[in-house]
């Protein structure tokens, strides 16, 4: 095993989880709830860590779209634990969950387009 590869691979991962959305929503939980919003989003990374795992696995083992319901199935419940639940943000939820697994299918389509 390469620690360099192992190293940019970590990194670039670290990179990817960075989301304006849920970072937006931590920081105003933890001001409702007048909480330490590091130390909220440090506990959260940790308890992520096995939910990526199993992430991964399923993504390998049963493929794309098990591993989307997987990870819309993880907004839902992390929409029901901060209490914003409602008709439109669960349509809301589905409509963008949707358009991920569409934009995953197309982008290699379109790409190849583009560049031939």
């Amino acid at each position: 095993m390469s620690w360099r590869a192992l190293l940019i691979a970590s990194v670039a991962f670290g990179s990817y989880v960075i989301c304006p959305r849920m970072t937006a929503m931590i920081v105003q939980q933890a001001k409702v709830e007048n909480l330490n919003v590091n130390l909220v989003i440090v506990i959260g990374a940790l308890i992520s860590i096995p939910l990526f795992a199993l992430l991964a696995y399923i993504l390998i083992k049963f493929g794309l779209e098990w591993a989307i319901i997987f990870a819309a199935a993880g907004d839902l419940l992390a929409a029901l634990l901060l209490g914003v639940v409602d008709l439109r943000s669960g349509l809301e939820l589905a409509i963008i969950t949707v358009f991920v697994y569409i934009g995953i299918r197309l982008a290699p389509i379109i790409t190849r387009l583009i560049l031939t």
